[in-house]
C-alpha cells in the first residue's frame, strides 16, 4: 500500500468509452488498490486551447495566470497538486491527440527561465499511456517528444505503457493486464 499519492490522468481521447478509456479505467483501479487517489480529465470534452506563445504569462515579477479564457487554469491547478501525472492518448498519425497536445503546450505557462526563475513543473513525475491501431513503433515520436519535454522542464519521466493493435478485448487480455500491473508498480513506487 502506498502513501496516498495523488495521480491525475489527462486523457486526450475523444471517446469517453473507447479503447483509451478502457485502459485508463483499468490503470485507475490498479493504482487505487495501491492506495492512490486517482482523477481523470477528458480534455477533448473540455474547452482547452493551445498556447499562443504571447508571453502574457510572464512579467518582470514572475509568472502570472495565462490570459486565454478556457478550462485550462483549473487543470493547471490539478497538474501542480499531483504527485504523478499520466498523459493518456490514442496515437493518431504518430502523435498524441490534438487536445492533449494543446494542454501540454499550456504547461509552458508554469515555467520562466528569464528574470526570476520559476519552474512549477520541476520534479513532477510524468508517465504516458497509449493505445494505437498499429504496432508500438507508431508511438515512438510521441514518446521521444514527451521525454525531451520532461528533460527540458526538469520533470522526471517515469515510463510508458502501450497497447498496440488496441481494442477493448486486447486491453483486457491477461497479458496486457499483467503488463499494466507491472507498469503501475513501476510508476507508483517513484
Amino acid at each position: 500500500m502506498c502513501v496516498s499519492m495523488k495521480v491525475t490522468i489527462f486523457n486526450g481521447s475523444p471517446r469517453k468509452n473507447g479503447n483509451t478509456a478502457t485502459m485508463t479505467n483499468s490503470l485507475s483501479e490498479k493504482m487505487k488498490t495501491l492506495g492512490a487517489d486517482v482523477r481523470e480529465h477528458f480534455l477533448y470534452h473540455m474547452d482547452v486551447k493551445g498556447c499562443m506563445n504571447c508571453d502574457a504569462c510572464r512579467s518582470e515579477d514572475g509568472l502570472i495566470p495565462c490570459v486565454i479564457v478556457d478550462d485550462v487554469p483549473k487543470l493547471l491547478d490539478e497538474f501542480i497538486s499531483s504527485d504523478l501525472v499520466i498523459f493518456a492518448s490514442p496515437i493518431y498519425m504518430w502523435h498524441l491527440t490534438a487536445s492533449l497536445n494543446a494542454f501540454i503546450e499550456r504547461l509552458h505557462s508554469l515555467c520562466m527561465y528569464e528574470g526570476p526563475v520559476v519552474n512549477m513543473m520541476e520534479g513532477k513525475y510524468i508517465a504516458v499511456a497509449m493505445t494505437m491501431g498499429g504496432d508500438e513503433y507508431v508511438a515512438a515520436d510521441a514518446v521521444t517528444s514527451l521525454i525531451m519535454f520532461c528533460d527540458y522542464f526538469k520533470m522526471e519521466y517515469v515510463g510508458a505503457f502501450a497497447v498496440p493493435f488496441a481494442d477493448k478485448e486486447q486491453i483486457t487480455r491477461p497479458l496486457y493486464q499483467e503488463k499494466m500491473q507491472d507498469f503501475v508498480k513501476q510508476i507508483i513506487k517513484k
